[in-house]
């Protein structure tokens, strides 16, 4: 049977990945996924801050204006 202790740890599991998820759906970064990756694929790639992450989105997607008129 599964104690306290588990059972928090799959609940904080199943939060971040739902968390994870509505972050995609809305089109926002995911910088955890993005560490893993660069972890995993470039390892010797030095890792931005989360909030360095954020502003190189930011600038990369809006960095010309807007993106449409509305």
């Amino acid at each position: 049977m599964w104690g306290r202790r588990s059972r928090g740890h799959a609940l904080g599991r199943s939060v971040a990945w739902v968390g994870g998820l509505l972050r995609r759906i809305a089109g926002m970064p995911d910088y955890g996924a993005y560490v893993e990756h660069v972890r995993r694929c470039h390892p010797g790639r030095a890792l931005p801050t989360e909030r360095e992450y954020f502003e190189q989105y930011v600038a990369e997607r809006y960095g010309d204006g807007p993106t449409r008129c509305c």
